[in-house]
């Protein structure tokens, strides 16, 4: 089982100003607060100089504990009906490849770095995940970290006001009205952890969320724990994905590399719009909920789309459904794609007619 560090005096300082950030932020009734709140007061300490180290140990806290929440929403029934979204949400994958290849031919030409380096930087995969992979194909890793970080940031900063300016939560699903007993919390978080463990041997993408949901789901779906996650630990929960978010931000972004930083923002804004207009048609399609069809497309971050799933409760195990397969496909099969789609010609085409 992964150890748990929560660091020094900088880093508990920061959280306990981060966690008064997701006070205000709540009190002033912004939605996502506890992780906006949080993402924000971060990114401005790191981005005025302080050195705010990243801890992956906090965010695979928040991924347990958002994990096991999202588990506990997992009925038999749940499951089957997620079964059968599984050919729409293999397909809304590689629409958003492909939407991908078109923002990183963009990005390309208008950052001036090199199209292997924009083609894994524009995936909608994860940070580290991407970066690997990329440097093994000749990419550059510190573009890569920018693009990254301003998508999932970006993403989880536009997507939950445009949801509510949708209009009333009328689409909502009815959230549980108890919460489990305190004590199942640590049983399932460290529970999750340990299938989390394995799932990192055999490499499997975001393994600490799924782990997770995977526990929880068993425990739930057998009628041996029902309710939701108690909101205290849910807050802290999102506190911790919002700062491990926010910390990553470097004054350098502008400073450095201050083009691909400007650019990529555009080609990250677009992008969202693209899925977001598809997001519609699956939605006329399928007769899923327009905000839930948004959030299950979303080429934002798998933790962050679905805590802003659960604090909307819309369709939480299918937005986990399409995230979930799409981080797989994304991750697991990234080199493969570069390879298939340059030897196809079509990334030259793309960078004849759209990178210039």
């Amino acid at each position: 089982m992964p150890e748990i560090s929560l660091g020094g005096t900088k880093t508990l300082s920061a959280l306990a100003l981060s966690a008064f950030g997701g006070f205000l932020g709540t009190a002033c009734h912004i939605p996502l607060a506890w992780m906006l709140g949080p993402l924000l007061v971060t990114a401005c300490l790191s981005m005025s100089g302080v050195d705010l180290k990243f801890n992956p140990s906090l965010l695979r806290l928040g991924q347990l504990t958002i994990g096991t929440s999202v588990g506990l929403n997992m009925s038999t029934d749940v499951l089957i009906e997620l079964v059968s979204w599984l050919p729409l949400i293999v397909f809304s994958a590689f629409f958003s490849i492909i939407m991908s290849c078109f923002a990183g031919a963009f990005l390309a030409k208008h950052a001036r770095i090199d199209h292997t380096t924009a083609f894994f930087a524009s995936l909608p995969g994860g940070l580290a995940e991407m970066g690997n992979v990329g440097m093994r194909m000749g990419a550059q890793s510190e573009p890569i970290a920018i693009v990254h970080t301003l998508r999932i940031a970006l993403v989880v900063l536009v997507v939950p006001p445009i949801l509510l300016a949708l209009g009333s939560p009328d689409f909502a699903t009815q959230p549980a009205t108890q919460f489990i007993d305190l004590y199942w919390a640590p049983i399932l978080v460290i529970g999750g952890a340990f299938v989390a463990y394995f799932f990192g041997v055999v490499h499997l993408n975001n393994p600490y969320m799924i782990g997770a949901v995977v526990f929880a789901t068993i425990f739930a779906a057998n009628g041996l724990v029902a309710g939701k996650m108690p909101p205290m630990l849910f807050a802290a929960a999102q506190i911790l994905i919002g700062y491990s978010v926010g910390c990553r931000f470097r004054r350098s972004m502008l400073t450095h590399l201050p083009r691909v930083t400007l650019f990529s923002t555009f080609s990250i804004l677009g992008l969202v719009v693209v899925m977001a207009c598809y997001a519609l048609v699956v939605s006329c399609l399928s007769g899923l909920p327009y905000p839930a069809a948004i959030l299950a497309t979303s080429p934002g971050g798998t933790a962050e789309m679905v805590v802003t799933a659960q604090v909307l409760h819309l369709a939480v195990p299918t937005v986990v459904g399409f995230q979930v397969v799409r981080g797989l496909l994304v991750n697991g099969l990234a080199s493969y794609y570069f390879l298939l789609l340059r030897k196809s010609g079509l990334l030259d085409f793309l960078t004849r007619t759209i990178g210039g």
